[in-house]
């Protein structure tokens, strides 16, 4: 099956893209977690212009058990509060599907969401069936991280540490990016955004198109934006401009 790699757009030093787009989609930003890049993340917001939709496709919350720092919880309600003046759509991921505010505003909680026949929007775990079939080489996986950061090593996000296991990793997205696409096709839909992997990715595969917002765990963040007659994909550049991946 070919594959086309689309190029990713660039984006002007300020961050958002200035154009004719009413959606802007973004995923795992996993406030709680002690790397999530919560301030670029709010500059992004911030940025977005005024009535666009947004769109927070899962894991927007690392664990919704665990209470939130003061920091964290201030964006949860700076959502709350964009809820009451734009659209604001929460799809579940797998680790907010549990998620629970006291006052959500006017958030909208979906299971999945679709713009106009032409996407369609999922977190993405729905796609993965490599992770969820081995619950103790994740464990096993975690522990191994631990006993890293423990000895010494970078302390990163643990998916970022999963990125270094290559030929594993590329297993892991090109799973979910396939099954992303064949869902897709089944309903219909030319394009498919997901999370999940935390791997951005912008492909077209037989004339449809998959699209991977990445996370907010690491830089470059990037987002999926939508206009009446284009889908866009975009870095948005951390506090000092960078949009390079350290991978």
């Amino acid at each position: 099956m070919p594959v086309k790699e689309t190029p990713v757009k660039q984006t002007p030093e300020n961050g958002v893209t200035p154009s004719a787009l009413d959606t802007y989609i973004v995923s795992d930003v996993h406030l709680g977690n002690r790397h999530c890049h919560r301030e670029n993340f709010l500059r992004f917001i911030d940025q977005l212009p005024d009535a666009v939709r947004l769109v927070l496709n899962g894991d927007i919350v690392d664990e919704p058990d665990d209470p939130l720092a003061a920091e964290d919880e201030q964006i949860v309600a700076r959502l709350v509060e964009e809820s009451r003046r734009r659209p604001v759509v929460w799809v579940y991921g797998n680790h907010d599907e549990k998620v629970a505010i006291k006052d959500p505003g006017n958030i909208q909680f979906v299971e999945r969401w679709a713009i106009d026949g032409r996407l369609l929007v999922m977190h993405g775990d729905e796609h993965d069936g490599v992770m969820p079939r081995h619950g103790l080489f994740k464990k096993v996986f975690k522990s191994l991280h631990r006993l890293r950061v423990a000895l010494g090593f970078a302390d990163v996000h643990v998916a970022d540490y999963a990125k270094r296991w290559g030929f594993l990793y590329r297993v892991l997205t090109k799973h979910v990016a396939d099954k992303a696409l064949r869902t897709a096709a089944a309903e219909g839909f030319g394009a498919i955004t997901c999370g999940h992997t935390h791997a951005p990715v912008d492909l077209t595969v037989d004339g449809r198109r998959y699209l991977n917002t990445g996370c907010w765990t690491e830089s470059p963040s990037y987002y999926v934006g939508v206009s009446p007659d284009h889908i866009e994909y975009h870095p948005f550049p951390d506090e000092s401009g960078r949009r390079d991946s350290t991978h």
